[in-house]
């Protein structure tokens, strides 16, 4: 490829990197509302914690946007083995009532946070846009040792409906900001081939 060609290349691509950062900017979701929504709904629905999670099939885990005492990223599970990975990959709600009995993902968080999770409730959240599942949201521990029933899954699955938009924004983001890093990538190569090679005396 000529010289002159590859600065027109290098253009096209830092071009087409800050349209990304743009897009990526506008889809940023409204991370203060679930913030908001993660406090509110364990009081609502008498439970103990609530988790907002992200699919990310290219690392293929799902990590919590915001949760119960928890910051973004605090927790990450793989999509095979956690119950959140399950729900994410089969797109079905699944309610665990006898958590301690069964073996998991959960028990290595327990380790990491300290908190211990009895029961669990958790319903996929879909994209608008499409089909396909962009996260979850996890109610855990149902109060006074009772156990999580149909009532509280429908006020869930209301909840995920209403939060779809957002989490795919979410969803959405981290998808452009690694297209973002991959032209960045092709920007820095092209810019070494076109830097003057020095010469031998």
């Amino acid at each position: 490829m000529k010289k002159n060609a590859l600065y027109i290349k290098l253009e096209e691509l830092r071009k087409k990197q800050e349209q990304i950062e743009a897009a990526s900017k506008k889809r940023s979701g409204n991370t203060e509302l679930l913030q908001f929504l993660v406090e509110i709904m364990p009081k609502a629905l008498n439970a103990e914690r609530c988790s907002i999670f992200i699919h990310d099939p290219v690392q293929q885990d799902v990590w919590l946007q915001c949760g119960t005492g928890l910051g973004e990223k605090e927790v990450s599970v793989p999509e095979s083995g956690s119950l959140v990975g399950r729900v994410i990959s089969s797109g079905n709600v699944i309610i665990e009532n006898d958590m301690q009995s069964v073996v998991g993902t959960h028990d290595i968080i327990a380790m990491q946070t300290g908190f211990i999770c009895r029961n669990s409730m958790c319903v996929p959240v879909r994209g608008v846009t499409t089909q396909r599942v962009t996260g979850a949201i996890q109610l855990l521990n149902k109060s006074h040792g009772k156990k999580f029933n149909n009532q509280d899954q429908q006020y869930l699955e209301k909840l995920a409906f209403l939060l779809q938009m957002n989490i795919e924004n979410i969803f959405l983001r981290q998808e452009l900001s690694r297209l973002s890093n991959q032209l960045k990538n092709k920007i820095e190569k092209l810019e070494q081939q076109l830097k003057p090679k020095k010469r031998h005396q």
